[in-house]
């Protein structure tokens, strides 16, 4: 059966990318998936085989958040670095959408970067065989789909430990649960650190020790959860970070310094989260051959897409489109907006299909209030009139609803004296729903300059 799907196997990739033209030009969205479908129906194994023909072999990357950021950054970097690689770019992260990426991928492809989603990694480890796994972090999420977040780290644990001898495991040592569920794996390890703890949000996990059950004492707090943590009962303490990203300055959501590994680089692109996807991203370089000074530099360079912290001008307004999937990045993101001078109005689009969770109630966890006495705020996306409702509570001194995005961003924009910027706070499909209703209108879009 082997040799007989290498046989299909140019047949399965002519199909697949024929039905990736076809969705594009039937404007069904990238083909990001569907292709895989097909390719995998026509040669059974087909992934596999892909993957073994790549000289530099496969890296993946998951967790909770920032397993699409993370995954971009490292792939320009590793562009930069003349090793051409291949992964998908739009976030489809499931099976099909990791098979879609390797079909497409071009012929001089040395290298795949695939995000993976955390209860697909484990059944893909042995056909992708990945010489690096990154993971991220883990917060509540999607709780009908993954439950609590103790479920997750059993997930990713049991992906890690299914790597072939050799791989770079690399993990967050800043999140307690990944850094105590996988230490005697020996990963290498990253963190961030900054000036000034933050507070404990309004939403948090329970910060308990799983080695013993007894309570965490931060030493240094980043973000939510995130930070240097040690149990007074058990004396189980984070480990120091192989590699660190120390905050320089910030520039509210537009950019910050990062100093890592001695080089100094401007990222343009704010927040705690995204340090750590950069320091993430560069220490995966480093697994795959990369100088650090070199990662560092190619990230002064990087520009966020694909709605995590993408950057337009609507009829010469900027517009930020932010993703928020979660109490735990939805409480990152206010606390940017919150300090950022260059923010003038919010819509605040929430939607519950399928890919954002049904349960919506997380959205009475989060501090909106925050925002609701320093911005005008809209509400938008397909649970529109809940998130009215919540802003109402949070003491939101407008009542703008709207379902339709393009009229969102313009009521935004009209609460806001230029140059201001409005912030769309989406969740993922309400994200998806905003950014192809503004990008439709092409004659007043463009990408921000550099």
């Amino acid at each position: 059966m082997r040799a007989e799907g290498r046989w299909r196997d140019p047949l399965a990739i002519s199909m697949s990318r024929a039905v990736a033209r076809a969705a594009r030009i039937a404007r069904l969205g990238r083909g990001s998936s569907a292709p895989g479908v097909v390719a995998e129906a026509i040669s059974p194994g087909l992934v596999q085989r892909l993957a073994e023909r790549l000289p530099d072999g496969v890296a993946v990357v998951t967790g909770t958040n920032g397993k699409t950021t993370t995954a971009s950054m490292l792939r320009w970097i590793l562009r930069d670095a003349g090793l051409e690689p291949a992964g998908n770019d739009t976030g489809a992260n499931l099976r099909q959408g990791v098979v879609t990426s390797l079909v497409q991928a071009q012929e001089d492809a040395r290298v795949a970067v695939l995000e993976v989603d955390e209860a697909t990694l484990a059944p893909m480890m042995p056909i992708l065989r990945p010489r690096t796994v990154v993971l991220t972090n883990v917060f509540r999420d999607q709780l009908d789909r993954y439950g609590e977040t103790e479920h997750v780290a059993r997930l990713l644990r049991r992906a890690a430990v299914l790597a072939d001898p050799g791989a770079a495991i690399i993990v967050n040592a800043d999140d307690p649960l990944l850094s105590q569920s996988l230490h005697d794996l020996a990963p290498i390890t990253f963190g961030v650190r900054a000036d000034g703890e933050i507070e404990r949000p309004q939403y948090a996990e329970p910060e308990v020790c799983l080695a013993c059950g007894g309570p965490l004492r931060y030493v240094e707090r980043t973000i939510v959860h995130l930070g240097s943590t040690r149990c007074d009962r058990c004396g189980w303490a984070s480990p120091i970070p192989d590699r660190t990203a120390r905050i320089v300055s910030r520039d509210g959501c537009r950019s910050q310094a990062l100093e890592i590994g001695g080089s100094t680089v401007t990222l343009q692109t704010g927040g705690v989260h995204n340090a750590y996807n950069a320091v993430a991203a560069v220490t995966a370089a480093g697994a795959l051959g990369v100088a650090e000074r070199d990662a560092v530099r190619s990230l002064g360079s990087f520009r966020p897409r694909f709605g995590r912290g993408e950057q337009l001008l609507i009829d010469g307004r900027p517009v930020l489109l932010t993703l928020m999937k979660n109490p735990g990045s939805a409480e990152a993101l206010i606390a940017e907006l919150e300090s950022d001078p260059h923010v003038g109005a919010v819509v605040v689009a929430v939607s519950d299909a399928f890919a954002d969770g049904r349960d919506i109630s997380w959205i009475w966890d989060i501090d909106i209030e925050r925002l609701a006495t320093r911005y005008p705020l809209v509400a938008s996306g397909s649970r529109s009139r809940d998130v009215a409702v919540r802003l109402r509570y949070a003491g939101s001194r407008t009542s703008h609803t709207s379902t339709d995005p393009v009229s969102a961003v313009r009521t935004a924009l009209s609460l806001c004296a230029p140059p201001a910027t409005a912030v769309v706070l989406a969740t993922y499909t309400a994200m998806l729903d905003t950014r192809r209703a503004l990008l439709g209108r092409s004659g007043h879009l463009q990408d921000v300059p550099a």
